[in-house]
């Protein structure tokens, strides 16, 4: 089986294509005001702004059209590209059981691991203190949100795990 590659919807990018095209929009309005009343001034200020606006635009399309992973899901373990805070590659051999839970009304998909002690050791620091964070709050080890998956459910993912994780557990028992 090859891997499963569950990307991020990017609408803060769509957005900002949005508001860069009616500021370019108003930019050559501006323009076309200046050259129609004969004022140098708002000619050259829409000039000017079209010129940086369009720069914006180009970069903000750009954006928009890369692809952001959020989740990788291979036949060794699950990739979470979700954020800042993605806890990057976890082996099925960790994961004891893949749940869904509701965090601040978003949906989040939880991995529990077999041990505690083994799995923070192959941590970094910096995710290790968050997973402690999340145990002192009564949350689970590592969650994954995945309220931005493009084009998929929290359970389509669930259950996707869930078949992978049973799939490799198998294999080695």
């Amino acid at each position: 089986m090859e891997e499963i590659i569950i990307e991020e919807a990017n609408y803060k990018a769509f957005a900002l294509v949005l508001a860069n095209l009616f500021m370019l929009l108003a930019s050559i309005a501006i323009i076309s005001f200046g050259v129609m009343e004969q004022k140098t001034g708002y000619r050259l200020l829409g000039i000017i702004s079209t010129f940086l606006f369009l720069i914006g635009f180009m970069v903000a399309v750009i954006k928009a059209t890369k692809i952001k992973r959020l989740l990788t899901i291979s036949m060794e373990g699950i990739i979470d590209n979700s954020s800042i805070g993605g806890m990057g590659f976890i082996s099925f051999d960790d994961m004891k059981e893949v749940l869904i839970v509701t965090i601040n009304n978003k949906k989040a998909i939880a991995i529990i691991p077999k041990n505690m002690d083994n799995f923070l050791a192959k941590l970094s620091i910096i995710k290790r203190r968050q997973v402690r964070r999340n145990l002192y709050l009564n949350l689970p080890p590592v969650t994954i949100l995945v309220n931005m998956a493009k084009d998929m459910e929290p359970e389509d993912i669930l259950s996707l795990l869930q078949k992978r994780l049973l799939d490799c557990s198998s294999l080695y028992e």
